[in-house]
């Protein structure tokens, strides 16, 4: 910092700053004669949740998320950054857990130098089938498998001529959908489908065609939840070799938040997960809450942890995946939900400098604190009649006369106003020509305002 410093009285000029735009991302560098810093935040990667706005500089504001999370407005960046601002500290990519927010210092990635917000994973080699469930329900599609099981066709030798007999059942309540079996014989068909909470079930169901099975046993030893059971009553002499399943299972960690539904649904416990945060979900008045008609909570979640009940209670939590990052909690329209966290992990460098600890306490500011009470006022846009034409009195009524508080205070009004009318968000959505959104937004500010003068 002191040669940064010097730097300047020596050269005698401020950090120059600007901005660019490169395919999806926002590209900020800050450049002095010493010193180069590009900051990057990836629009497609952001995902809307709060964790950026601890900033100590106040640079980072939201965008148009619930307008985002309801379709009506695309490819729209979900936070704004203020260049003028923005100090280049790199406090927003050491929370941002989706890596959207990035940093290099120099070159280096601030990531080689600073403390991270992270959770932590490992697999377990041994204990690894490998198969392809983690793979099929990672839901950030960070897990990719590599699996190769020998065909039954070349593991069966038949010596003599004739048909097997037998029985094949597949209990699918125990069935873990693997995909082991499948890969193995084709004979065996799974009917793939999108996981969904609150089971995160990856397949509608699993048949067996009983004329191409010839109830070799093969599916019953590669089965790891012994979901499969066979009998053979008769068979023309043949030999069976052991199957033998190999391949690996690898991790994209750019992509992965360490959402732990891997972990929760391995079949062999071969899969450790360390959230990132750890906290709570908590609905509050649910009765404004309509799951039917909007669904921004479930269309914004980076996990899918929450979803529609269809009963009394509206929407749940799926507390062993949730992240509890917020962007549920800012895409509600009706604030139903409120995240809390309780907790967080912080993954060092190896060498950690010596700002660490500071940059710990600003981390802190996630875990949870008090909050403002809710708005007892809601507003409501109002469309008076007015008529087309209209006649002036004859007599003009006096100026009612203004005491020096209502003055003052009629001006402080018409400031916030002004300022909120200048919020990037506000100015975003009119530029999309999202009216009834920039007027919510609008309100909202204005609320905020009178409430902390």
């Amino acid at each position: 910092m002191a040669a940064e410093v010097r730097g300047f009285e020596r050269f005698g000029e401020k950090p120059e700053v600007s901005s660019d735009i490169v395919d999806t991302s926002m590209v900020y560098r800050w450049k002095t004669p010493l010193m180069l810093k590009e900051l990057t935040f990836s629009i497609r990667d952001c995902v809307g949740c709060d964790l950026c706005q601890i900033c100590p500089w106040e640079a980072i504001s939201e965008g148009p998320i619930v307008e985002a999370a309801a379709g009506r407005i695309r490819d729209a960046p979900l936070i704004m950054i203020d260049e003028d601002k923005c100090c280049f500290c790199g406090i927003c990519e050491t929370v941002c857990i989706f890596n959207s927010i990035s940093l290099k210092i120099n070159g280096t990635p601030a990531s080689e130098l600073y403390c991270r917000l992270r959770g932590e994973h490992s697999i377990d080699r041994e204990k690894c089938i490998p198969c392809l469930l983690c793979s099929k329900l990672c839901p950030r599609e960070a897990i990719s498998a590599r699996v190769e099981v020998e065909k039954k066709e070349k593991l069966v030798k038949y010596l003599g001529e004739g048909e097997a007999e037998g029985e094949i059942s597949i209990d699918e309540d125990k069935c873990c959908f693997c995909g082991l079996c499948e890969l193995l014989c084709d004979a065996i068909k799974i009917f793939w489908t999108e996981p969904k909470p609150p089971d995160f079930k990856p397949a509608i169901t699993i048949r067996v065609d009983d004329d191409s099975c010839d109830y070799c046993g093969l599916c019953e030893k590669v089965c790891p939840v012994d979901a499969i059971k066979v009998e053979c009553i008769s068979t023309p002499p043949r030999e069976i070799r052991e199957p033998k399943v190999s391949g690996e299972i690898e991790v994209d960690d750019k992509k992965c938040v360490d959402c732990g539904l891997c972990a929760l649904k391995c079949p062999v416990e071969a899969i450790r997960v360390e959230k990132p945060l750890r906290g709570e979900v908590a609905l509050k008045r649910i009765e404004r809450c309509d799951p039917v008609g909007c669904h921004n909570c479930f269309n914004i979640c980076p996990v899918k942890a929450i979803y529609p009940t269809g009963k009394e209670d509206k929407v749940a939590v799926v507390d062993e995946v949730c992240v509890y990052c917020g962007a549920c909690e800012n895409a509600c329209p009706e604030d139903v939900i409120e995240v809390t966290r309780l907790g967080y992990n912080l993954v060092y460098p190896r060498t950690p400098l010596p700002w660490a600890q500071g940059r710990t306490k600003a981390v802190s500011k996630l875990i949870a604190g008090e909050k403002p009470p809710p708005s007892l006022l809601e507003a409501r846009v109002l469309s008076p009649s007015i008529p087309e034409y209209f006649s002036l009195p004859e007599k003009l009524p006096k100026t009612p006369k203004v005491s020096q508080q209502a003055r003052e205070e009629a001006l402080r009004r018409l400031k916030l106003l002004y300022v909120s009318l200048n919020e990037k968000k506000l100015r975003l959505l009119l530029a999309f020509g999202d009216v009834d959104g920039a007027v919510e937004a609008l309100a909202k500010e204005l609320r905020k305002a009178y409430r902390h003068p």
